[in-house]
């Protein structure tokens, strides 16, 4: 009785990920990609743009190598690929850029941190993919993702977030008073909601930075970080110190939401830190 052979299973297009109807939701996968951009050395001004596009071009594809199942296991694979950026550009610097001479041991410690950061994220990918996915059982199949309108989920979001909490207890069903029922929850258009969020945001970083001239501080980056100069300014001096207290204000009252009661750590600052 004669055997019918089997056709092998066609091959696996690791790319996969990043289409439209991949098996992780195209918006993660975006924000994914964007993320993963932004940790990539891409400000060297001596480097030709062909050497950066086909650096960002490596790093998806060394993503959908890692083959992730689902929105966790691709933050990983990002986490492991920007530790890998990292390590080379640490490397580089403390090879062949660190001036003066003897300062590139910093460098050089960091590249090794970040390596072994590198080991870890992609042991943490090995550990998850050794099991199957809880739902369903194995890969997901493609299917089709229906258009998402990211302001409006977030603002959807904020107005539940902004509840009074008493919804519960004054939203009793259609006999509810409504000149007395203060539970209602306020619908913010995504306009409305976005200025909303930009002008508390914006309250906060003037209540952070008050007293500080920021207008000749030299070094703030967009999201208000500053590398630690080799010489600081005293404006850089001022702000400088004004994030690290406001960073051990943060910690501490996190250690004591976690019952620990002690001081946080004071870390040493070096040359090239990023201080947030």
């Amino acid at each position: 009785m004669s055997q019918t052979a089997t056709e092998p299973p066609p091959p696996y297009d690791p790319s996969i990920i990043f289409h439209h109807d991949g098996p992780i939701n195209p918006v993660f996968m975006t924000e994914a990609i964007r993320t993963l951009m932004r940790t990539l050395p891409l400000g060297d001004s001596n480097e030709p743009e062909s050497w950066a596009n086909r650096r960002m071009v490596s790093a998806t594809q060394a993503l959908a190598a890692l083959h992730p199942r689902d929105e966790i296991e691709a933050m990983l694979g990002v986490q492991a690929i920007a530790a890998y950026h990292a390590a080379a550009a640490g490397w580089r610097h403390g090879m062949n850029s660190a001036q003066p001479r003897g300062t590139g041991t910093r460098y050089v410690t960091a590249a090794a941190t970040a390596a072994r950061a590198f080991d870890t994220m992609l042991r943490a990918l090995e550990r998850r993919q050794a099991r199957p996915l809880a739902t369903p059982a194995a890969r997901p199949a493609p299917r089709a993702w229906p258009k998402q309108d990211n302001e409006a989920a977030m603002a959807a979001l904020e107005a539940r977030c902004s509840a009074t909490g008493q919804e519960s207890e004054t939203n009793t069903g259609p006999d509810t008073d409504p000149e007395t029922d203060t539970g209602d929850i306020i619908e913010l258009t995504p306009e409305q909601a976005a200025a909303f969020k930009a002008q508390v945001e914006a309250d906060m970083r003037a209540e952070e930075n008050k007293g500080l001239d920021l207008a000749n501080t030299e070094g703030l980056r967009p999201d208000g970080s500053i590398v630690m100069p080799e010489d600081p300014t005293p404006n850089q001096e001022a702000y400088i110190a004004r994030r690290l207290w406001i960073r051990h204000c943060k910690e501490w009252a996190e250690n004591r939401r976690r019952g620990i009661d002690r001081e946080p750590d004071i870390r040493p600052l070096r040359t090239g830190d990023i201080i947030r």
